[in-house]
């Protein structure tokens, strides 16, 4: 596909690299010829120096037949007025990120229609809902739904303790619809400073660790006893402190709060406060620094269910999780976009992490692939994907059990859940894939392009 992004920030720059991993033609736009730079740098792309907003720039893109634009500058009204030149030069689909939520309130004003935006991503609301996810589900990496809820992604860490570790996956005692989809494992210490961790797609004689995190997928009913199975935390959550009066942090208590939970918000500059009380009933508001670690002690973090370190600086989010590790709290989450830095948190026992660049990612991805792909997560910095992919009456597979498949197929691409007519089943070699049926596939990002041939 031809893709024009506009925007060479850490958002737009990890789109870029991702989209061109998947060998989509990317073009991104920016006014700073340094940004620009440094994107050719990371990723197989073209640049062009401009403004989203000049109308002949966008024009002379169209010689290279763009099927997508993606506005996704720092600034709300520069990505609206974009995506309307866009569409009326002629560009097939538009996608504007938001930060502001009232651009996605349609109860006076349909914005999408205002300003030719086929899809709006509103980043304050897809980190919050990220976030609240890891919130809920204490003792889960990562959560992810697809199947309409029906089928469940979940990312866990091996307990030291856990009495079936170190067995062959095929001998463990697993619940039928439940499938082990990925490993990360720490690498030996030779090899450590090269590649700190690796990823396996596992298959039937490969182990289970004490400390490797790995990926299930099962039925949402199973997933729910994963505590049970493999020894990992479980606990209602009561009360939750957030760190920092971002946007986001705002969208999270709102969102808390709905569910009936306890939340305190820490945010060090007063009027800000005085903004966040009046905006949240129902949030105890404290006029703090998230970093003074005697407050938090006072404050008895410990005694929280989670801490949500959830600032505009990374390193305050950084520095503010650690403090709040250190003070007691056994869940803590920082919104980290530079994915970087994720080693460095799992070190301090800070396993759960949301990165903005990562969330949006996902969600362009999704559109990208709308046709044919329902949802998609990826994991470890983009080297694993997760998709919900729909069986078409056009499939060469069709009618093929997937035991026949497996010699067409590469070792990192696995065909894991199948849902036909409701009924969710593990894909096993006489499995055969129907017209209709939903499908479950974890790869390599290298085979995306390739599911449409295959599906």
């Amino acid at each position: 596909m031809n893709i024009v992004i506009l925007g060479a920030g850490s958002v737009g720059t990890h789109l870029a690299k991702t989209l061109s991993m998947e060998e989509h033609n990317v073009v991104v736009i920016d006014k700073d010829p340094s940004a620009l730079e440094k994107v050719a740098q990371s990723a197989d792309v073209a640049t062009k120096l401009g403004s989203g907003t000049d109308w002949q720039l966008l024009e002379e893109l169209l010689e290279l037949s763009p099927e997508l634009f993606i506005a996704l500058s720092s600034s709300d009204e520069t990505n609206l007025v974009a995506c309307a030149l866009a569409k009326n030069l002629g560009y097939p689909k538009t996608v504007a990120r938001v930060h502001h939520p009232s651009f996605l309130n349609r109860s006076r004003l349909d914005f999408s229609r205002l300003f030719f935006v086929d899809h709006f991503i509103g980043t304050e609301m897809i980190l919050a809902y990220d976030i609240f996810k890891c919130v809920m589900n204490p003792g889960n990496v990562a959560v992810e739904n697809f199947a309409h809820g029906a089928v469940q992604m979940r990312s866990i860490v091996i307990p030291d303790q856990w009495s079936q570790a170190n067995h062959p996956i095929a001998s463990l005692k697993l619940p039928e619809s439940l499938l082990v989809g990925l490993v990360e494992r720490k690498a030996p210490a030779g090899e450590s400073s090269l590649n700190p961790q690796r990823i396996i797609f596992p298959r039937g004689n490969d182990l289970l660790m004490p400390g490797d995190e790995v990926t299930l997928i099962g039925e949402w009913k199973v997933m729910n006893q994963l505590h049970e199975l493999f020894g990992t935390p479980s606990k209602e959550i009561r009360s939750v402190i957030v760190a920092g009066g971002s946007p986001v942090s705002l969208q999270v208590c709102r969102i808390l709060a709905e569910e009936g939970i306890q939340t305190r918000l820490i945010e060090p500059d007063q009027a800000r406060c005085r903004f966040l009380a009046e905006h949240l009933p129902h949030t105890t508001v404290l006029n703090q620094d998230p970093t003074d670690y005697p407050f938090l002690i006072a404050e008895q973090v410990h005694f929280a269910d989670a801490f949500v370190a959830c600032t505009d600086s990374n390193e305050k989010n950084i520095l503010a999780a650690s403090l709040a590790k250190q003070a007691g709290c056994s869940e803590v989450i920082a919104l980290v976009s530079d994915t970087s830095y994720a080693p460095l948190l799992r070190r301090l026992g800070i396993f759960y992490t949301v990165s903005e660049k990562v969330s949006v990612a996902n969600r362009i991805l999704a559109i990208i692939n709308e046709d044919s792909v329902i949802s998609v997560a990826s994991l470890y910095d983009n080297q694993a994907k997760i998709m919900e992919v729909k069986v078409s009456s056009d499939s060469q597979i069709v009618g093929i059990p997937i035991a026949d498949l497996s010699s067409y197929l590469p070792e990192d691409f696995l065909i894991a859940l199948i849902e036909n007519r409701g009924r969710i089943m593990i894909a096993k070699g006489n499995n055969i894939l129907a017209p209709g049926d939903t499908v479950i596939v974890i790869c390599h990002p290298k085979h995306v392009d390739h599911l449409e041939k295959i599906f």
